[in-house]
């Protein structure tokens, strides 16, 4: 009989054990799958950002255990100089910075194509209808380096004007030079679709329309720092499941997309943010992959500046990998 009841017990505090292991483990589980890890983003117009914003409100990000904190920084090299320094793990950045970052010693990778065509329109003041009066004008930009600086640089060679035809200026974010023009300060400038809507209602013409021509080019890019990479590679993949998914969510999801973009861009009504969703199907991928043929043309362009940019190569950039 005494046998028997220790037996018993030998039972029950091994199904005990088992139990409380079991437990424990379940519980680490648990933890793992509510843990997140923070990502700051950031972005230097509103443009690619409405599937971000729209997979975050709808939890997509929360689902791969990323929680994702939005940041605005104006111009394209600036933010690339904030992603060299570690404020950001991720920027959604033009062709043109990550090249001109590389060519200082900045170890940067586009992961990722979010915008692969180019979609600026070139505004301007009233009195100004034709290229010629372009001449001695003043032409504003974000900052020197950036893709609006190349996009009106690209302008001129339409316009069949040189460079020094024309004052380009640094002066800020769009919402900046909207103002600067407003003021008189600048002539024209170089602005997203939303934006050039914004500006026609304010009375300002469009002079040139890239969008139209549906011209390749790295606009907007996922790009991460290197050492990034090679220490949170398994984030990184959680992010860009996350981010297709998001695209998935807002190609397929007209309304709320919509009304992501009047938000963000603070547009005056519905059917400028539906002209402004319909133009941006356009644009983004579905698979995620950058436009090669369109950094071809930024390595051509930067190059005609900066000859160190013939020695680069795609792969020194570009790093698609991580992607599903």
């Amino acid at each position: 009989m005494h046998l028997c009841s220790s037996h018993s017990d030998l039972v029950m505090r091994k199904l005990t054990n088992a139990l409380a292991i079991s437990l424990c483990a379940l519980l680490l589980s648990v933890a793992a799958f509510a843990q997140t890890t923070n990502m700051r983003v950031a972005f230097n117009g509103f443009g690619g950002t409405a599937p971000i914003f729209l997979g975050r409100d709808v939890g997509i990000f929360k689902k791969q255990g990323i929680s994702l904190e939005m940041i605005f920084i104006p111009g394209g090299s600036l933010s690339a100089q904030a992603l060299l320094g570690k404020s950001l793990e991720v920027l959604l950045g033009g062709g043109p910075p990550v090249l001109n970052a590389h060519l200082q010693g900045g170890k940067l990778k586009i992961i990722a194509g979010v915008i692969n065509v180019l979609p600026y329109a070139c505004v301007v003041t009233q009195g100004i209808r034709t290229a010629e009066q372009v001449k001695g004008k003043r032409i504003g930009i974000s900052r020197f380096g950036s893709n609006t600086e190349y996009v009106v640089r690209m302008a001129f060679s339409y316009f069949g004007l040189a460079s020094s035809d024309a004052q380009i200026m640094q002066i800020g974010g769009s919402q900046a030079r909207l103002l600067a023009m407003t003021s008189g300060a600048i002539d024209g400038t170089v602005l997203s679709p939303e934006e050039a809507l914004v500006a026609q209602k304010m009375g300002y013409a469009v002079l040139l329309d890239f969008t139209e021509k549906g011209i390749e080019f790295p606009h907007v890019n996922l790009v991460v720092r290197e050492d990034y990479l090679e220490s949170q590679a398994q984030t990184v993949r959680a992010f860009l499941r996350a981010y297709l998914e998001s695209v998935r969510y807002y190609k397929s999801h007209r309304v709320e997309a919509v009304n992501k973009i009047i938000a963000l861009s603070k547009l005056p009504d519905r059917q400028m943010g539906e002209i402004v969703y319909d133009s941006s199907l356009r644009g983004i991928p579905d698979d995620g992959r950058p436009t090669l043929k369109g950094m071809d043309v930024v390595f051509d362009a930067v190059a005609k500046e900066n000859p160190k940019a013939k020695t680069v190569t795609m792969q020194q950039l570009i790093d698609l990998r991580y992607l599903p």
